[in-house]
């Protein structure tokens, strides 16, 4: 498993892809990135996530970054996702009313990465690509409920 980081292209907008099946250890050994990224930031920070190769995760893995986003809520814009397979909608359920809805969020197929990009840097969503958002906030798992003790 891996988390590598795409070359800044602005300060504001952060990419990485993530290979493999994610691992707490993988979200701890990446977080020192993503802060560095919110402290380079001018405004709010816009990310790229591409989980075209990622095979997974486990529940602690999701928990870590669910946790750290959070945190950082009030600091993201915009969160481009690239290549979400089906269990990327189930975890965006489980997350609603978190960062995903807090901040814009939408999907895009790997084919229309350069269009991911594209609203990072414009804000403007391309005419040709469907928008694809985040599920509405009242359905999520901790919606009505607070955090699992057990993780």
């Amino acid at each position: 498993m891996s988390i590598e980081k795409y070359e800044p292209t602005n300060a504001n907008i952060l990419g990485f892809t993530v290979e493999g099946k994610l691992k707490a250890a993988d979200i701890q050994a990446f977080l020192p990135e993503m802060e560095k990224a919110f402290l380079r930031a001018k405004k709010k920070l816009r990310l790229l996530i591409d989980v075209n190769k990622m095979h997974g995760a486990d529940i602690k893995s999701e928990w870590e970054l669910f946790e750290f986003l959070k945190h950082h809520m009030k600091g993201i814009e915009y969160i481009a996702i690239v290549g979400a397979h089906s269990w990327t909608k189930v975890m965006s359920e489980i997350l609603a009313d978190s960062v995903f809805v807090m901040a814009e969020t939408r999907y895009f197929k790997l084919e229309e990465t350069e269009d991911a990009w594209t609203w990072l840097n414009t804000a403007v969503h391309p005419k040709h690509t469907p928008m694809r958002r985040v599920i509405s906030s009242d359905k999520g798992l901790f919606t009505k409920y607070g955090s699992p003790g057990y993780i």
